[in-house]
């Protein structure tokens, strides 16, 4: 996916987006990691993405304890970030 249809993308689904650099940063940052090849971290990634309500809550807390605060609407745009990942990777490894 290019710069512009990710933002476009993030845009169209939130009201109060992450910054435009930030996005595209964070995005090939998730695409870097899984092209890693590290299965460790492809887990933990894929296990994120299916949290429920309570457990992105729980995640939520654990990264505020860090000293990062997010919004519930930006942890679900950086879990979106994360699909869109796995999504182009699975595209690239698939020719």
């Amino acid at each position: 996916m290019n710069k512009t249809e990710l933002i476009n993308t993030i845009k169209s689904i939130y009201d109060w987006p992450i910054d435009e650099k930030k996005t595209w940063e964070v995005y090939n940052n998730f695409i870097e990691l899984l092209l890693s090849g590290d299965q460790g971290t492809k887990d933990y990634l894929d296990s994120i993405i299916k949290f429920n309500k309570e457990q992105r809550q729980e995640y939520r807390n654990h990264i505020a304890e860090l000293g990062y605060e997010l919004r519930p609407d930006e942890l679900s745009q950086y879990i979106l970030l994360i699909i869109i990942a796995f999504n182009e990777v699975k595209e690239l490894q698939n020719g």
